[in-house]
């Protein structure tokens, strides 16, 4: 099997027509996958089973893996969320040194992730993939996320930052995060979990699978349900996963992956204000808000050994979304302005105000042939990815508004009775990426340089108001890394590398239907750092990084045009991750293995741009340069210590640590009437997690979070929005 190789991707989506020439380019890529599979090689690879199939990884399993990657790389493996017991992906992810989570529900299916100080909204700023497919609303034109997998169905998530991004695009500002789904066992088997707590929390997983001669198979069922971090809030899901894994021969394979979820939550985006907040912190007075996702997604990836030293591999994915608000406000500053009554908004008047309905649809298509191969070229040996990629989007994004009449609530339909639309419009993407990547191994030193191009092209058109716009994008992304291993047990290394994050369809197409003709974003990221597993027992990461990121898109209010945007915005990332692991039984040969593990982030993020801030034209403009980042704590701690038995009992107590952050770039201390502004207090949360293994195949748990029920401020944007109180859930996982 070939060394380090990585990123994936698959198909299902509902191709809209578009032009002979963009379909034909499409049909050719899929040719070169259907090609290879009838070239005669000379050479046999690795004998591989059905349930292998490495391409699904941005980083891999093996230490070796490590040893060669320039950059910060970190793996969540399947003993640390066995052992943690997450209730989301959002716990897990917080123990990723340079990774920081805004609490929005309490399942993490909408996580906020910030990295590096990156604003963490939406995570807009992260490359999000579900083994190697990416699953963002749209990657281009709107790479909110409102999807993430559940924890259940996760074997493992790596996080790869550092020049090695460049070939998981398009973000490649701040990381890239793959979430790897469980092998398929080789025998028959499965599991049923069942777990439930307070605050209306209850889960189910499903899981069965096995292998039949070269073909395997695995279903996922996962049932979730749960209160939300507000009084009236919530929340279920519904997540549906069907696997299936062929060995063709000894030398290809082929996966194909089918994916249905459905969540539908009583809980809108509208905050609190103060006096709200003060009153009581879970305080809800927007009980008709409703927000509807239904994602089916599908992926198909083809792996070639072509020789011992080739490899070819071809990745399809494709999904449809649909995800739809129903709100009475937007935000926090609206709820003293009920249009109907003309009063302050209240629980005998909530139902009147508002009645407002966002659905969007969003398709995505894509495939990407890639080439890996191990060489002689210049006296050394070298491992060369070459990889293309064509991908497609379709975005449709309408809003309803009106103040007369009932709220329709009919689950999964468009209804704008009694509304008018204020917003229909279109984003058509078409994106052709390439990227190239040599490792030379001299010696002890890897050096490896690589580039991303990226071409795309976007049609952008505003319905109601009746304008269009279309443009043609092309960027050069390169990066260069290396690494050092000439120390036992120590790997160097450092990089530098281009990032990139294409305009938001927010930023280019605004409501009043004008359009603003704006660049990419753009960024220089460094970092250096050191990997070490001095002595069995303990493994240790430290990395300094620094992101000078630059023509970010702002919005600019002139006379005449309040939703003006340009790329006038710079910004500074600096600073130091730490994570760090111990276990005694390695290191001491202790029968009880007590554990410790650490991750610490510094991060210095502040504004350096010279344009001034006003929300409106005739503001009195405020300079911001040298103020720091909104939603970026300057300190982020995580740590966990446990003990684990021998006859079976793991238990854990866990220490989360955020520091105090800013709501706004101009750094404003005292709150503001509506919640939107002002200081966020740091806070300390402590969780804790017991696991004991009753026999081989019956496991009963019990996990705690916010033992204390601190009350806390999560987030101010849209108003206050608290973070999860007190949370205890217990259950069972039998296997068979």
């Amino acid at each position: 099997m070939l060394g380090n190789t990585k990123q994936k991707t698959a198909i299902n989506a509902v191709l809209s027509p578009y032009s002979p020439q963009q379909f034909s380019m499409c049909l050719s890529l899929a040719a070169i996958a259907l090609i290879s599979a009838n070239v005669n090689a000379a050479g046999i690879g690795e004998d591989q089973t059905a349930l292998e199939l490495p391409s699904l990884e941005i980083i891999g399993q093996s230490q070796s893996h490590l040893d060669h990657i320039p950059g910060s790389a970190f793996v969540i493996d399947p003993v640390t969320l066995e052992r943690q017991g997450p209730l989301s992906n959002k716990d897990a992810l917080r123990t990723v040194p340079g990774v920081h989570i805004v609490d929005e529900d309490v399942l993490g299916r909408r996580i906020n992730i910030g990295i590096r100080g990156l604003d963490p909204r939406r995570s807009a700023r992260t490359q999000l993939l579900e083994d190697g497919a990416p699953i963002q609303l749209a990657p281009y034109g709107d790479p909110s996320n409102h999807y993430i997998p559940s924890s259940k169905r996760i074997e493992r998530i790596e996080v790869l930052k550092g020049s090695g991004q460049i070939m998981y695009g398009p973000q490649t500002v701040g990381g890239a995060i793959n979430f790897v789904s469980p092998a398929i066992p080789k025998e028959f088997g499965g599991s049923l979990s069942g777990a439930g707590g307070n605050n209306g929390y209850y889960d189910t997983h499903l899981r069965l699978g096995g292998t039949a001669d070269n073909v395997g198979l695995s279903l996922d069922y996962i049932r979730q349900e749960s209160g939300g971090n507000r009084n009236g809030q919530h929340q279920e899901v519904d997540d549906l996963a069907l696997k299936s894994l062929i060995k063709i021969d000894d030398r290809q394979r082929l996966m194909l992956k089918g994916l249905l979820t459905h969540e539908f939550a009583n809980m809108g985006e509208a905050g609190m204000t103060s006096e709200m907040f003060r009153q009581n912190q879970r305080t809800n007075y927007l009980l008709n808000d409703t927000f509807e996702v239904r994602r089916y997604a599908g992926q198909a990836l083809y792996e070639f050994d072509i020789s011992d030293k080739i490899q070819f591999s071809t990745n399809m994915y494709g999904n449809y979304m649909f995800r739809e608000s129903v709100r009475q406000a937007n935000d926090s500053s609206e709820l003293n302005n009920c249009a109907a009554s003309g009063v302050e908004i209240s629980e005998q008047n909530a139902a009147q105000c508002g009645n407002e309905q966002r659905p969007r649809t969003y398709r995505v298509f894509g495939i990407e042939p890639k080439l890996t191969f191990l060489h002689n070229s210049f006296g050394v040996k070298n491992e060369t990815t070459l990889g293309v990629r064509g991908h497609f989007e379709w975005a449709d994004r309408e809003r309803y508004v009106g103040n007369a009449g009932p709220r329709e609530l009919t689950r999964g339909t468009i209804n704008n009775r009694n509304r008018n639309r204020h917003q229909n419009n279109s984003l058509d993407t078409r994106a052709m990426s390439f990227f190239a990547q040599n490792r030379f191994f001299l010696g002890d030193f890897t050096l490896t340089p690589g580039i991303r191009i990226e071409h795309y092209e976007q049609d952008n058109i505003n319905h109601v108001g009746n304008k269009s716009e279309s443009y043609v994008k092309t960027e050069a992304l390169p990066g260069i890394g290396t690494t050092y291993n000439g120390i036992d047990n120590v790997t160097l290394f450092a990089g530098i590398h281009r990032g990139f994050a294409p305009a938001r369809i927010d930023d280019v197409l605004s409501n009043t239907g004008v359009l603003n003709q704006v660049n990419p974003e753009m960024s220089l990221n460094y970092e250096a750092g050191i990997r070490t597993t001095p002595t069995p027992g303990i493994k240790a990461e430290l990395t300094y990084f620094r992101i000078d990121f630059e023509d970010q898109i702002v919005n600019v209010p002139v006379p005449g045009n309040d939703d003006f945007y340009a790329n006038v915005g710079t910004s500074v990332h600096q600073g130091v991750e730490a994570g760090f692991r111990l276990d005694s039984d390695q290191l001491f040969g202790t029968e009880y293995n007590y554990y410790l593990t650490n991750s610490y982030t510094y991060v210095d993020a502040y504004s350096d741009s010279s344009v001034a801030n006003r929300e409106d034209p005739g503001d009195t403009p405020i300079l911001v340069a040298g103020n720091r980042l909104p939603y970026t704590p300057e300190h982020l701690v995580n740590a966990n210590i446990g003990m684990e038995t021998p006859w079976g009992l793991d238990i854990r107590f866990g220490v989360q640590g955020i520091g105090q952050q800013f709501s706004d770039t101009e750094n404003t201390l005292a709150e503001t009437a509506d919640g939107q502004r002002g200081i966020i207090a740091g806070y300390t949360l402590f969780n804790a997690s017991a696991n004991y293994k009753v026999n081989k195949n019956v496991n009963i748990f019990m996990n705690g979070y916010n033992l204390s029920d601190k009350k806390f401020i999560a987030s101010r944007i849209d108003g206050i929005q608290p973070g999860q109180g007190f949370q205890m859930m217990g259950g069972f996982k039998w296997t068979f």
